[in-house]
This record gives C-alpha cells, structure tokens and sequence, in this order.
C-alpha cells in the first residue's frame, strides 16, 4: 500500500470539499475536483478510499501518548500539526483533559481529535454515497468485488472513528450520510451510544462479510476480515466492561460472550507470533525487532496506522518522540517509569522482584540505580526500556549515518559519555519504537503506528471468556503462557490463578508489559474503572524518578469531579457555542 498511496493521496484529498464543513467536520480545501468529472472509473473509487485512511491516520497517529495518562509512562507532551498535547499532573485541575490552568480548551489535542474523528466520518460517508452510485453501474464482476471490498473498508474506518468518539465522550453526533454544510450539521444533537455502537458493530460486521483475511503487494496494510473481526470483539469487550460498571450485568455478559466469539475467529485461524513467538537472544530479543519498520508487515499485526516515509510527506514521529538527542536528535517526550520497571518478573520464578529502592546509591542492593537490579528479567524489558549503564547506538544528528554506541545514565547526559536524553525526567528512556538504523530523519519515518496485534486478541479474548466462565480455561493459559514465552519467562502456575479475579490480574500483568508504548494502558484503565484504586482517594499517588526525586503528584488530593472526568472528555466549547443542541457532560458543566 505504501508504494501507490502516496500517488492516491493526491489525487484523492483533491474530492473532498463536497464533503468538508467547518469546525464539527472539516475546513475547505483550497483545491477541489467536482464530482461530476470524478467518479467514473474503479481507480477513481481507489483514490478517494485512501483520502479516507488518510484522515483516519490523523486521528490514530498518535496513540501513544494516552499512556501517559496512566502510571507507567511519563510524557512531557508534544506539538504537531493537530495542536499541542500538554499532559499536565494526572488528576489534577490542569491535568491533560482540561487545557491549560483549568479552563475549557478549544484548541489542543483534545478538540483537534473530535474533529479529526468526524472530518473521517463525513469523507467516509461521501465515498460510500459515491461509491455506491458507481457499483450500481458497474458490470464486470471484478469491479463489483472491488466495489464490495472498499466498501467494506470504508465501513471499517468510520467504526474507528465513531468507537473512539464513544469512547472519549460517550453520547455524540452520529449521521451516516454526507453532511451538505454547516446548517445541516449544527442541527445534530447527541445520539445514545448504545445506537452508535450498534452502528459500529452493523460497519464491522459488514466489513467482516465481504474483506479478505489477507492481502498481497501494494495493497498490505488495507483492512482486512481479520481487523474486522477483532475490533468487533474489542468494541464488543469494551461495552461489556462499561455495562459491568453500570451494574447492567445481562447486557454485560452478552457482550462479553460476543466479544469472545469475535476473537475465537481469529484464533482459529493458528497466526503465529513474530518470529514464532520464541524470545531470540536476551541481549538482542525478537521483541525489540519487532517494532521496527522492516517488520510492520508481519501476521501479528492485524491493522496498523500507515506512514510512507521519506521523501513522500508521511513520515511518523516515533523517533522524536521515543528517541533522545543521539538518536537523530530526537527529543525523548514519551518515557518509561520505574513503576513499569518494577513490572517485569523474573525469570527464575516468574513472578515480581522486590520492589525497585529509588536511591542515587548505585550501589545499594535493589536501588533503581545499580544495574544489577535488573538480572535476570522478562527479555521484553531489555527490547523496551534502557536503565543505568545499558548502551545504545547514537544516530547523526540528522538520523542518516549510524555512528557508535554510548551507554545512559540518569544525571549524565553530554552527549558523548552519555545518552543525552534531552528533558526526560523518569529515570529511564524507551528502547521500543527507537530505530537503530541510518537514513531517515526524526520526523520522517516509514514505521506503521500498531493499532491491532495478535497478542491484543488473545488477552481480550481471555478476559472476555474469564468473565463468562467465571474463571480460566485450559486454552487461556496456553494464549497467556505464548506470549510469556516471548519475554522468556516461565510458565503460570495454574493453581496461583485459578480464580477469576486472579487469572484477571495476570492478563493484566501483560497487557502492560506486551502492549506499553501502543497506547493502551489509559483504555484500560478506564473501561475497568481502575483510576480510584491506581490512585486512592484522598492521597492519589506521587511519580518520582529513579533516584528518588518528586517529578509529579497523582490525582493527590483531588475531589471526586476530577476522577469522573478522567473517564468522560469534555466537549469542545467551540462545538456547543455553534450548536445549542450539544449539551456539555455532566462532570465539566
């Protein structure tokens, strides 16, 4: 896909001003094609397909930083084309779904996102209208199954969008059909989220029907039957846990028992883990590999967010944000902390170390500085984060030529004796995303943004059939103890967790180790109503860096307003100020 996207991106964006309105939807292009001289022929339905994954990777580029919404993650925030994402202290008046000193932002991350989710929606809505004028006419079968088969993805795209608009702010404005303007769009009200969800499963059902499990040549990375089926069972999960919360356990349980009827298709399908899933060697593991472009087109990764690269205008910013100033002089935004260092178990027992002693004194027994404490742990710990002493090879300043290698520590950061690693205050930097190879900049990468890997599938599937069994099954251990297989780690004991509350906390236990850095955690935490219990009321919790300075406080003496907002968004100012019939939600009023 990459190859040609570029070339129908072009041709494609050019379609969409018939589409586009301000502020809910869309501004203007400057540049339009009239539809009259578009839309004859199946390349013309092409280009305007990928215009719609375009702005799909606008709303999803960026994932990552919701994990610093939660404990293991620090990020210092970011600016890019969408706005300024400044996270602030979780929990707090300023923290990231505010705007800065507390009041309501119309501009951000946050508005940019709600735009961004229904400028997709409104292109999508066009293509399909458009679409399905050209199929009504087309007559060689070929073009009919393409027709289907873009249809499919189209549908497939705007369930993306509309799942994360349900997600972040609950009841939205839902249309499937073009929108002729701004009248026409200010006359929308929120509609439940119980009806847009259905819609959402009715998009993916149908894309499920008709894409197929796999493609070839130029046209990886399109959506497949295999995304399909597993973003069913995630949108499926997700409106389990919200109703669990609810206390609506019926319409909770049915949604879990087809969330994990969603996900058992693909697990019958036998994909294999990278590389088979073995662990490669512990100072260069498979994982690592992983992620890294050369890879992004393996079986476990059923849908990504697509980036062409240099010299095309789409390249992603992982290195920026992932790497340090010897790394392309990159900036080092997103950051491990030593919570997520304390999660990686060992290997000799499988289970916990003693917990990390934050301590400048490297050599101190257990101190988050001595390099010893970190013998002997999940392989995944080396491929995604480097602590005290661990080396890594420094890139030109303009990311083309590969140069030696210098090792990091926290405090020492000039560059030659040490990593500098720019601003980042945690203690620890991020191996996962940071390439180590020459000839692309900082800002220019080929790497495709995982939305969907295998691992993902297998533990929704295993926390959908924990809950309708009311405990594990034979076949969850064996999902949980191949991805362990991966960190190098032992199997679980089956009697340790044989309960459902038990088995539930070893999927989560890798979900935050398999998955940090993807822009998960934050989901997480929020669909299982886990803030109050990361963060206890009144004292919330404190982040310090690994030799024991305070970095930021958490949810530390919030009021209850604070943690309701943490899993409701506030609606853009600006959407409510054109469109009276948009009532804001209930904890930012």
């Amino acid at each position: 896909m990459k190859k040609l996207f570029k070339l129908y991106l072009l041709l494609g964006l050019t379609i969409f001003a018939a589409a586009c309105t301000e502020d809910l939807l869309d501004q203007v292009p400057t540049t339009q094609l009239s539809s009259d001289l578009f839309w004859k022929t199946t390349d013309d339905a092409l280009f305007a397909v990928n215009g719609v994954y375009d702005a799909n990777r606008t709303t999803f580029d960026r994932d990552y930083y919701f994990d610093g919404a939660g404990e293991f993650v620090h990020t210092r925030g970011t600016s890019n084309n969408q706005g300024t994402f400044n996270p602030g202290p979780i929990g707090s008046a300023t923290g990231p779904f505010i705007g800065a000193n507390g009041t309501p932002a119309n501009t951000g991350t946050f508005s940019f996102l709600w735009a961004d989710c229904f400028r997709t929606i409104n292109r999508a809505n066009y293509v399909l209208e458009n679409i399905g004028t050209l199929r009504a006419t087309a007559k060689a079968p070929a073009d009919v199954a393409l027709m289907n088969r873009l249809v499919g993805e189209v549908r497939f795209l705007r369930a993306l969008n509309y799942f994360r608009l349900i997600d972040l702010w609950g009841d939205v404005p839902f249309f499937n059909k073009k929108l002729e303007g701004n009248p026409e769009a200010y006359t929308l009200s929120r509609t439940p989220r119980a009806v847009v969800k259905d819609s959402i499963l009715a998009d993916l059902s149908y894309a499920a029907n008709v894409l197929p499990e796999t493609y070839t040549g130029d046209n990886l990375g399109r959506a497949s039957k295999l995304a399909a089926w597993a973003f069913s069972g995630k949108v499926n999960l997700y409106w389990a846990c919200w109703m669990k919360t609810a206390g609506n356990g019926a319409d909770a349980q049915k949604h879990y028992t087809a969330a994990a009827a969603d996900f058992k298709k693909i697990i019958d399908k036998n994909i294999p883990l990278f590389r088979g899933g073995e662990p490669g060697p512990a100072d260069n593991p498979n994982y690592w590999h992983l992620f890294q472009y050369f890879n992004e087109y393996d079986p476990e990764i059923l849908f990504s967010v697509q980036f062409g690269g240099p010299l095309l205008s789409q390249g992603e910013e992982l290195m920026r944000d992932f790497g340090t100033r010897n790394t392309g002089n990159a900036q080092c935004w997103v950051a491990p902390t030593y919570r997520l260092a304390n999660r990686y178990q060992l290997l000799s027992t499988g289970d916990f170390a003693t917990p990390l002693v934050l301590s400048r004194t490297t050599t101190l027994v257990n101190s988050a500085t001595n390099p010893r404490s970190y013998v002997g742990r999940d392989y995944r710990m080396r491929a995604t984060m480097l602590w005290d002493e661990q080396k890594m090879l420094r890139l030109s300043t303009d990311g083309l030529t590969v140069q030696d290698s210098i090792p990091y520590r926290f405090g020492s950061r000039d560059g030659v004796t040490y990593i500098n690693y720019d601003g980042a205050p945690a203690g620890y930097i991020f191996r996962k995303w940071v390439r180590q190879t020459g000839g692309i900049g900082r800002s220019d990468g080929p790497q495709d943004i995982y939305m969907m890997r295998l691992p993902d599938v297998w533990l929704m599937y295993a926390e959908a059939v924990n809950e309708v069994n009311g405990g594990p099954t034979a076949e969850l251990f064996t999902l949980l103890n191949r991805i362990r297989r991966r960190g190098n780690l032992p199997a679980l004991v089956n009697t340790k967790f044989s309960t459902k509350a038990d088995f539930f906390k070893a999927i989560e236990q890798e979900r935050i180790v398999e998955l940090v850095g993807e822009g998960h955690r934050f989901f997480d935490i929020r669909r299982w109503h886990k803030a109050e219990e990361i963060w206890p009321a009144p004292g919330g919790q404190v982040l310090y860096d690994s030799q024991g300075t305070r970095i930021r406080d958490e949810f530390v003496n919030a009021p209850d307003r604070n943690y309701q907002r943490y899993y409701i968004f506030q609606i853009p100012t600006s959407e409510i100020e054109v469109n009276a019939k948009i009532v804001q939600n209930e904890p930012w009023l």
